[in-house]
C-alpha cells in the first residue's frame, strides 16, 4: 500500500515504517536547526546596563538622555504590570538633556503614533519616547503627545521648575479616595505615615486641555510631593524615576488599606495611630537617604528581572 504524507518535505513512501522513519529523521534535523537558532540568539544578547549603571547619572548629554529614557520606559511597563494605569491615558515624564540640543526636553511616551492609535504601556520602549520642548513641540521621536499629558506636565513645571519627574495616574484606590466628601489620607498604617504632611488636595477639577491648568495644579501642589486631584487621579513629583514609581506604588497601597478598612467596618471604626508613632514611622521611611535607597531597591529589582529577560523595553 502506498502512503502519501500530508507533512511538508516528508515525501512518498512504500510502507508505513518508511514514512515513520523519515518523519523521525526530519524531526531530528529540525530540532538541530532550532538548537542552533537558540545558540545564535543567546550569543547576540542586547547590551543592557546593570542596575548600578542605570541609576548613575551620566555627564555626557546623549548618554544621560538614553539612561533616563530607559528608566522612564521601564516605569511605564511596571505601572502597567501592576494595573496602576487607566488605559493609555495617564502620563509619566522626566526632564532630560536633549540628544541634539543644549537645552532640556521633557520625555513622555507618545499619545498617538504615526501608524495610528497609541502605544500600549506593555510595549513602551526607550527609543519610542518623545522629547518635548517647553511649548509642547516634538523635538525628539515620532508621534504626538496626548493633550492632557502635555498640558499637565509642562504646566506643573512652570509652577515648579525643579520637578524632575512627574507621574500622573488614575490608580483605582487613590482615585476613589479622591472622590469622597472627605478625601483625607488617614494615618492608620505604616504606608500611610510615609506620606504624613507630604500631600495636597485639589477640589477644583476641570479638564486639563490648557497648559494654564497644569500651572494651576502646580501651584496647588506647592511644596508637597503628592497631589490628590479629586475626581480625577493623583500626581507625584520626585527627583528620580525610581523614587516616583515607588511613591505611586505605596500611595496606592496606603489608599487601598484605608478604603478596605472603611468598607469592612465603616469610617467611624477606623483607628488612627498615635501622633508620635505617625511621626516616628514617617522619619523611619523617608529620613535621610532611606526613601531613595528603598525605592531604588524596589525599582531596580524589576530592572534586573527585565534585564535577565533581555526585554526590548531598553531598546
Amino acid at each position: 500500500q502506498t502512503f502519501i504524507s500530508i507533512l511538508p518535505d516528508v515525501g512518498q513512501f512504500n510502507t508505513c515504517r518508511e514514512m515513520r522513519l523519515n518523519i523521525a529523521r526530519t524531526a531530528i534535523k529540525s530540532h538541530g536547526l532550532w538548537q542552533q537558532g537558540v545558540r545564535n540568539l543567546s550569543s547576540t544578547k542586547l547590551s543592557i546596563p546593570t542596575a548600578t549603571e542605570a541609576r548613575t547619572p551620566k555627564s555626557d548629554p546623549k548618554e544621560e538622555n538614553l539612561r533616563l529614557r530607559q528608566n522612564l520606559a521601564l516605569s511605564y511597563r511596571l505601572i502597567d504590570d501592576h494595573a496602576l494605569n487607566e488605559g493609555s491615558c495617564n502620563h509619566l515624564t522626566v526632564m532630560a538633556p536633549g540628544r541634539s540640543s543644549t537645552g532640556e526636553v521633557m520625555l513622555i511616551a507618545p499619545g498617538f503614533v504615526p501608524e495610528g492609535g497609541g502605544v500600549d504601556w506593555s510595549m513602551v520602549q526607550a527609543s519610542g519616547i518623545l522629547g518635548l520642548g517647553p511649548e509642547g513641540q516634538v523635538l525628539e521621536g515620532e508621534g504626538v503627545p496626548e493633550l492632557s499629558g502635555a498640558c499637565i506636565h509642562l504646566g506643573v513645571r512652570r509652577s515648579k521648575p525643579g520637578a524632575k519627574v512627574v507621574m500622573h495616574t488614575h490608580t483605582p484606590y487613590a482615585t476613589a479616595l479622591g472622590c469622597l466628601e472627605d478625601p483625607s489620607l488617614l494615618m492608620i498604617h505604616q504606608n500611610s505615615c510615609r506620606f504624613l504632611g507630604r500631600c495636597a488636595w485639589d477640589n477644583g477639577y476641570q479638564p486639563a486641555t490648557e497648559i494654564a491648568e497644569g500651572e494651576r495644579l502646580g501651584m496647588v501642589l506647592g511644596d508637597k510631593d503628592i497631589l490628590f486631584m479629586c475626581h480625577h487621579g493623583t500626581l507625584v513629583v520626585a527627583d528620580t524615576v525610581h523614587a516616583a514609581f515607588d511613591e505611586v506604588y505605596y500611595l496606592e497601597r496606603a489608599c487601598m488599606t484605608q478604603l478596605l478598612a472603611m468598607g469592612a467596618a465603616g469610617r467611624d471604626a477606623i483607628k488612627e495611630m498615635p501622633v508620635a508613632v505617625q511621626e516616628a514611622t514617617k522619619a523611619t521611611a523617608v529620613a535621610g537617604d532611606t526613601l531613595d535607597k528603598y525605592a531604588a531597591k524596589h525599582f531596580y529589582a524589576k530592572w534586573n528581572k527585565y534585564r535577565a529577560l533581555q526585554s526590548d523595553v531598553f531598546q
